[in-house]
Formats: C-alpha cells, structure tokens, sequence
C-alpha cells in the first residue's frame, strides 16, 4: 500500500553523441565531402571559376549535417523519459512485490530479487544476510502480521536506483518483536538485465 504519489529524479547527466551518435555524424560528413568531389569534377570552365555551385554544395552538406544531428538529438530526448519511467515503474513494483513476499513467507520470491551479496542493517543494528533472511522465512522464524509502505522515492544512477520509503508493520524474527514504524533506504542495481536489491538499512521513527 503507497501513501504519497513517489517521484523519480535522474541525477546522471549522459554525454549527448556516445560511440554510435559520432559514428553517423562522421559517416555523414564523408559521405557528403565525397558528394562535393564528385560534383566538382562534373564542373568544367566558367562554372567552376565563378564559385557559385561550390557554395551551394559547401551549404548543402553543412544543412544535411545539421539537420540529421537535430533528428538524432530529438530522438535521443524523446527515448531517454520512457527508459527512466519504465525503470522507476519497475522499481515501485518490485517494492510492493517485496512487501507482499515478507508478508506471504514467500522465500523463494525473496532469494530471487535479492543479490548473493545482499547485506541488511536491522531496526536493531543487526547486519543480516540474504541466507539468513530467506533461512528464517523459510523456517517460519521471520513471521509479519501487517506491513504498509509508504513515502517511496526511487532515485536513477544509471544502472543503480536508490529508494527511500516508510514502513509500518507488525512481526517477529527469530522471536524478537520488529513491529514498529521506520524510514529505510534500500538500493537495486541490474544484474543480468533485471534489478535486485543489494542493500537495505532501516532506522526506527521515535
């Protein structure tokens, strides 16, 4: 259950022309001065002195250039905004799908969104593995009555997201009582093509 409507923010700025962007403008302009060659070997006596068609050309192939340079740019912006809400969705849903694992002992949806190298600082500064955790709900010693979170906030790094949210729940592990409110931030990197969460801290609200 979300409370407040979560926000993404993209905090990495990507260089505008990458690797391929460079190889078609390059290609571009080779292209377009072999064009010019051609044409200027056509141009015989008068036409060739007076200059007019080399300038034409020359504005040419300049107007070509920039012209698939500003399609490439508008191409580049307007395919970056779905990317970014397609990761910031997949994140919110692997969020709830999280909660309702925990809340279900569902163990094996747990150890498959979660890292080999996952580390988790507890509510009482207790550092937990991803064995241990998956150990315990599969044994039935990490048991949750109610969980609600809320207040989530996904941040994009490239292939790394950062969420910050709220929680309040109901439950134990290992016997001792984790019931409480607190604030958490937990952090997902892509592995393999798909996000997993690597880390999680809690803090208790008071």
């Amino acid at each position: 259950m979300v409370g407040r409507s979560p926000h993404v923010l993209l905090t990495r700025k990507e260089p505008f022309l990458d690797a391929t962007d460079q190889l078609w403008i390059t290609g571009i302009v080779e292209f377009m001065a072999w064009f010019v060659r051609q044409k200027v070997g056509k141009m015989k006596g008068p036409l060739l002195k007076e200059g007019r068609p080399m300038r034409r050309l020359a504005w040419a192939a300049l107007g070509t250039v920039v012209f698939v340079w500003c399609l490439m740019a508008h191409v580049k912006t307007a395919g970056s905004a779905p990317t970014a809400a397609g990761a910031r969705d997949e994140i919110l849903r692997l969020e709830e799908e999280r909660n309702r694992a925990i809340l279900t002992g569902d163990f094996a949806a747990l150890d498959r969104m979660t890292s080999d190298d996952y580390t988790f600082i507890t509510l009482r500064g207790e550092l937990r593995t991803k064995s241990e955790i998956v150990k315990g709900f599969k044994s039935g010693s990490f048991k949750y009555e109610s969980r609600q979170i809320s207040d989530l906030n996904v941040r994009l790094y490239g292939t790394t997201a950062v969420v910050t949210g709220r929680s309040t729940q109901k439950g134990t592990e290992d016997g001792k009582d984790y019931s409480g409110d607190y604030r958490f931030t937990r952090v997902y990197v892509q592995q393999g093509g798909r996000w997993v969460t690597v880390a999680l801290q809690t803090t208790i609200v008071q």
